[in-house]
């Protein structure tokens, strides 16, 4: 009996030190885990261990948060970095953080871009192929020509007012092309890109000085009717776009070209309303007698008459209106002669106008569909 006793209790100690093993085995893996993802997190704030000085404008005053990033970290990541984790009273627009929505819209280094689509490494190395040197710190405003409601938010009513009064529709007419083929929307694809950002609007320096202006957005809109061929009534937009603050108005600097995130560069759009106003017989307005009185000079002499031009262009009483501006002309020891003289080879620029006016040139720029709805 006593070795049955003892054989019980051999076997019965057995499972307890195979239960004790057990749970040893099981706990071992958890720390190993653990360890890997301390390292993991490790290795994530080395990679994001670079930091930038973001220079925000408040109202009055302009405001410095430390932002973290990496090679792929945008301006607007960067904000919600600080929105998220450091002020929740900055306050700025955006939605889909991928260049569709135009939302995030602001001056970036001095220039409106979109903050989405404005990577924090590009503005601090710069950029060779935009020709743009990089800064230390990182300025961020809210954009130009356009009442600020908070910090980077603008009220933009004043943008989609004036493309609404272009009457962005196609309207019944007797210019409508019935006969269309596949080339027809070549020049309404690109304008047809834009996502209504407002950062042409922005960046546009004759809006600074002239609130009358339709700005290049709107203008853009407009050459997308002008150039439908299901359009009916083309000649009666031109002569509306040819008043004052129109097309002529525009001072073509190339910044809506610069700042567009699309391509739908709205001052060749503007030149192509001018080139088609031109055309369409509407030429009773400064700008394009302007224009033409420009081309005639080149061709007649290769040089500029600039007293002529200014009289041919506004007529004897407008030219009267600018004697103050030629008087600080004068003053300047700036004044044109009413008799340029004629520059050598002026027989060669002859024969190139000659071959303009017998060679039919396409001058508008075709443009495939490239844009969101492209396919």
């Amino acid at each position: 009996m006593a070795e049955e006793k003892k054989t019980t209790t051999a076997k019965k100690a057995v499972p307890k030190k195979t239960a004790a093993k057990k749970t040893t085995a099981k706990k071992a893996p958890a720390k190993k885990v653990a360890a890997k993802t301390t390292e993991t997190k490790t290795v994530k704030k080395k990679a994001a261990a670079k930091t930038v000085t973001f220079r925000v404008k408040r109202g009055e005053r302009w405001q410095e948060y430390d932002v973290a990033y990496d090679a792929s970290t945008t301006v607007l990541s960067g904000l919600e970095q600080i929105k998220g984790d450091q002020d929740g009273s900055l306050t700025f627009r955006r939605s889909c953080r991928a260049s569709i929505c135009g939302s995030c819209g602001m001056k970036i280094n001095d220039r409106s871009r979109l903050a989405c689509k404005t990577k924090i490494k590009d503005m601090i190395e710069g950029m060779d192929h935009r020709n743009y040197q990089g800064r230390d710190v990182i300025s961020i405003a809210p954009q130009g020509n356009q009442p600020v409601i908070k910090d980077l938010v603008v009220d933009i009513t004043q943008l989609f007012n004036k493309v609404e009064a272009e009457e962005p529709y196609i309207k019944e007419g007797p210019e409508r092309v019935e006969a269309k083929d596949k080339t027809a929307y070549e020049q309404v694809n690109a304008v047809s890109n834009c996502i209504m950002c407002g950062l042409c609007y922005s960046d546009c320096t004759e809006l600074e000085v002239n609130d009358n202006f339709h700005g290049p957005a709107a203008l853009a809109k407009a050459f997308r009717f002008v150039a439908d061929p299901r359009e009916g009534q083309k000649t009666d937009r031109l002569k509306k776009l040819s008043e004052k603050g129109g097309i002529w108005d525009c001072v073509r600097c190339g910044m809506c070209v610069d700042a567009c995130p699309k391509g739908v560069a709205p001052m060749e759009a503007i030149g192509k309303l001018r080139h088609r106003a031109i055309e369409a017989g509407i030429t009773n307005n400064r700008g394009a007698k302007h224009a033409i009185v420009f081309k005639d000079d080149i061709r007649n002499g290769g040089l500029l008459n600039e007293p002529m031009m200014l009289i041919k262009t506004t007529g004897l009483f407008g030219a009267i209106e600018q004697i103050p501006n030629a008087l600080h002309l004068a003053k300047k020891g700036k004044v044109p002669s009413f008799f340029p003289e004629k520059i050598e080879g002026l027989d060669e620029v002859k024969r190139m106008f000659k071959v303009l006016e017998e060679t039919e040139l396409d001058v508008e720029t075709k443009v495939l569909d490239e844009g969101p709805g492209a396919g």
